[in-house]
């Protein structure tokens, strides 16, 4: 039944689904390893602030290439950006060969190809929904999930084996890598989305787009659902972080003795792996229940699980805690991806998906805050926070649901 779905997929999807793979791939191989090279050249206090300046950039450049997406087609703007960062990765490469060696430039050709990399990310995302059908679509971000998640793994084991003594390899492989995904879009991807005739357009620039999005009342409430489940996700290395390194010590674990940091990474390991290993399977058990129930069910366990951790000493039950979240974040996270696309003006559809992107820096904020906090705020009390944004995200989606199959012809109303 899977290959028979994956079958049945636009032609578009199937490109797509490759060149996200390979894209993300050379992102998690490269830019985290990167990091750490900065602070051994600059030095913490100041990579520190380069890299938050990157990630603002990175935010602003997502918003132009998601009206420009919009504006002219998306693989027009997937084949200039991605051409772009061929070339970044190829100045990367000589700024960190033997024969330049220069920190600073390979700094200039990182900062910008992250800017390339937001900036094409909402014409991306805007394929899935452009050339698939609603019945696909929760099947379609199922496996657009595994797949990252393979990337992910792929790309941080090719990174950490080559980072250290073989950079500059490291960055000709994510440049060659690069040009393949310009071959794909070149060859294998077709433009379906028809922009609006110049004369036709409302939006004369970036912010007035922006500005008729955050009037879809919609739209903002599956914004809040989102950043409440994602800022559980992101304690993993917040709060959580400092609470097992701080109150965890000589675990047994077998014959050996776990510390907070060992368990941490432990629980992050088995997230993946079951991720892996039943991401598209537990699609399969789950075909003939509603989406509503899967969504209420999966930030259900989602939100347990996390409240789960902070409270728990044992090792079992943090292993056990991990597999109840990792459940709930197969059930919830396709639906809550395929959601948006019932939400969202199709000539507007790549700036949804570009100020969607609010919903990462939201989390990042909150898990800022969490961090700030720890001195004052109880494991106990921490928990019933996390218990209390998946109440709350249930009660945003459970509204948006009700206002969408009460009133399915009242969207474009919501930004109006």
């Amino acid at each position: 039944m899977v290959i028979h779905m994956f079958q049945s997929l636009h032609p578009n999807l199937k490109a797509r689904l490759g060149l996200n793979f390979f894209q993300k791939l050379t992102q998690t191989a490269v830019f985290p390893f990167l990091t750490i090279y900065f602070v051994r050249q600059f030095g913490a206090t100041e990579t520190g602030p380069l890299i938050v300046l990157t990630m603002i950039a990175s935010f602003i450049a997502s918003l132009f290439g998601g009206q420009l997406s919009d504006r002219y087609g998306r693989k027009r703007i997937l084949f200039i950006g991605e051409i772009l960062r061929f070339a970044c990765y190829i100045g990367m490469a000589i700024a960190g060969s033997h024969v330049i060696d220069s920190a600073t430039l390979l700094f200039i050709f990182f900062f910008f190809s992250n800017l390339l990399s937001s900036a094409i990310t909402p014409a991306n995302e805007a394929i899935l929904i452009d050339d698939s059908r609603p019945e696909q679509r929760k099947y379609l971000y199922t496996l657009s999930y595994w797949l990252m998640n393979g990337s992910i793994v792929i790309g941080s084991l090719i990174g950490g084996f080559f980072f250290e003594q073989h950079l500059f390899y490291l960055l000709v492989s994510a440049a060659i890598l690069s040009f393949g995904c310009v071959f794909l879009i070149s060859f294998k991807l077709e433009d379906n989305y028809k922009p609006l005739p110049r004369k036709g357009q409302k939006t004369t620039n970036v912010w007035t787009g922006y500005q008729t999005v955050m009037r879809n009342q919609l739209f903002l409430k599956y914004l809040v659902a989102g950043i409440l489940t994602l800022s559980l996700e992101l304690q993993l290395t917040h709060y959580l972080a400092i609470h097992f390194a701080e109150t965890l010590h000589a675990v047994p674990f077998f014959h050996f003795s776990l510390d907070g940091t060992k368990i941490l990474g432990l629980l992050r390991a088995e997230n993946t792996i079951l991720v892996l290993l039943l991401g598209l399977v537990l699609m399969r058990w789950t075909k003939s229940i509603s989406e509503r129930a899967l969504l209420y069910t999966g930030v259900t366990l989602f939100s347990l699980g996390f409240a789960i951790l902070p409270v728990s000493h044992d090792l079992s039950m943090l292993v056990l805690a991990t597999a109840c979240f990792t459940f709930g974040e197969l059930l919830y996270v396709p639906i809550h991806q395929a959601m948006l696309a019932r939400l969202i003006e199709d000539h507007l559809r790549s700036q949804y998906l570009a100020a969607n992107g609010l919903r990462y820096r939201g989390a990042l904020l909150i898990g800022a805050i969490s961090v700030s906090t720890y001195d004052v705020v109880s494991p106990g009390w921490m928990a019933m926070t996390y218990i209390v944004f998946g109440i709350f995200s249930i009660f945003y989606y459970r509204s948006i649901l009700k206002q969408l199959n009460e009133f399915p012809s009242t969207i474009e109303n919501q930004a109006s």
